[in-house]
């Protein structure tokens, strides 16, 4: 029994951990939505229904009535007709309202006879407001006084009728309030023991996951820290569980293509993306390389540095376009006359550089002279039109009394030294100066 567990699937244990994990939130969710629907949310709805269209109504209904009170009293006394027409405004709302407030009762049979007994009230006070405000003003008379103080009471008894249908409407609120705690209290219990039952069952399902393919998934964990490491030689081994194996040989898989990438990009690193030419860090590199082979072995180096003469201006005449075609058409006719052991670099700008190994003075003169040959004869397509230019060439050789870093001044000076008397040249850097040089 226990190999054939062992042999099971992931797929197959995480299946049966989601299941005995899921099984009692399920349960509860169905309960709780259960006890939720018809515990709380009717309840809620029921409260939120009673506050907007009966409780907030009735309040306002209320405020309406004892503000009647103010325009009709100042009306008697001092006869504005405008007090009038604020109370006429004030009975327009306070009809609508009842009308309103009946309607939203009407299920409930005893708050609606409260609330037809406080209309009542309200038609005996609008009665007699109606007349206090229509007759000529005689505070003296008897009757007007009387009138007033019925009115008043009116409006007291109205008020006091609809507290009494606000305050079934706040126990029918309280009920509902009641209902939903409850409900609300036992979803809580319900969600806490099934939470308890599911985290027994996660804690008891990551046990059995974690004895049956834990060894597997430390030798991936423990294969990508190898990775990480920067180590591209090491393989993981994994057998079970099926799964875990293929991700395992898609992870060996993994780093062989990163391997690969990581040799492509130090490649594309040292290249200059116009000519194609190794560029100056692979220029430092080699150079730095063919140094330790002199130093090493005695073998013999020179460099040769190259410029473009009056290269700004095949930029300013032509453009940035045809200054980037002489470019790489030099680089193109370097390659083609260099020797199959020499090393071109584009160094910047238009500046290029030879290594040339195994190489001394005169033979690199040689080379320096085949170069510049060369690039005299180059034409340029630009516009239909052929376009020549010319290098100067400055050669230093490596040798003992010197640096690697003085070798690469000894070319540069004996560059310059080429471009100071006249440009199209080559200039030999000796030890004792700069004297050797030729010119087309």
């Amino acid at each position: 029994m226990k190999e054939t567990l062992k042999g099971k699937s992931l797929r197959f244990w995480i299946t049966v951990g989601m299941i005995l994990a899921l099984a009692p939130l399920a349960i509860s969710a169905s309960v709780g939505y259960v006890l939720l629907d018809r515990g709380v949310i009717a309840p809620v709805h029921d409260v939120a229904f009673r506050q907007r269209h009966q409780i907030v109504p009735a309040q306002r209904l209320e405020l309406l009535i004892w503000n009647t009170l103010t325009p009709v009293d100042e009306y008697v006394e001092d006869g504005n007709p405008l007090h009038r027409q604020a109370y006429q405004s004030f009975r327009a709302q306070i009809e609508a309202g009842f009308a309103g407030l009946l309607d939203a009762v009407e299920e409930d049979p005893t708050t609606q006879t409260v609330v037809r007994r406080a209309r009542e009230s309200w038609t005996s006070a609008d009665a007699l407001a109606t007349r206090l405000i229509s007759s000529p003003i005689d505070p003296a008379d008897p009757r007007r006084i009387e009138a007033m103080e019925r009115f008043h009471g009116e409006i007291v008894a109205t008020s006091d009728k609809l507290q009494a249908a606000f305050g079934q409407l706040s126990g029918a609120i309280q009920k509902d309030h009641d209902v939903a705690v409850l409900a609300y209290e036992r979803s809580l219990w319900i969600a806490g023991i099934a939470g308890g039952i599911s985290l027994l069952a996660i804690i008891c399902g990551v046990f059995i996951i974690g004895r049956i393919i834990g060894a597997s998934v430390d030798r991936l964990v423990a294969g990508a820290a190898i990775f990480a490491r920067g180590n591209r030689d090491h393989r993981i081994d994994v057998q079970v569980p099926p799964e875990l194996r293929r991700v395992a040989d898609e992870f060996n898989h993994m780093i062989g293509r990163i391997r690969e990438s990581e040799e492509a990009l130090a490649a594309l690193a040292h290249l200059d993306s116009l000519t194609g030419l190794n560029n100056r860090r692979a220029f430092d590199q080699a150079f730095r390389e063919a140094w330790a082979r002199f130093e090493r072995y005695g073998e013999p180096c020179c460099l040769l540095a190259i410029d473009i003469d009056r290269f700004k201006r095949v930029n300013d005449t032509y453009g940035h376009a045809a200054g980037d075609e002489v470019l790489r058409t030099l680089g193109n006719v370097i390659s083609h006359h260099k020797r199959p052991s020499d090393q071109v670099f584009r160094i910047g700008g238009e500046e290029f550089a030879v290594i040339l190994p195994k190489t001394d003075r005169s033979a690199a003169r040689a080379i320096a002279e085949r170069l510049r040959r060369a690039a005299e004869a180059m034409q340029v397509a630009v516009d239909d039109k052929s376009l020549g230019v010319t290098i100067s060439i400055g050669v230093s050789e490596a040798s003992d009394d010197l640096d690697q870093n003085r070798v690469v001044e000894n070319a540069d000076a004996a560059l310059y030294e080429a471009k100071s008397n006249g440009r199209n040249r080559v200039v030999v850097s000796r030890p004792a100066g700069l004297s050797d040089q030729s010119a087309a």
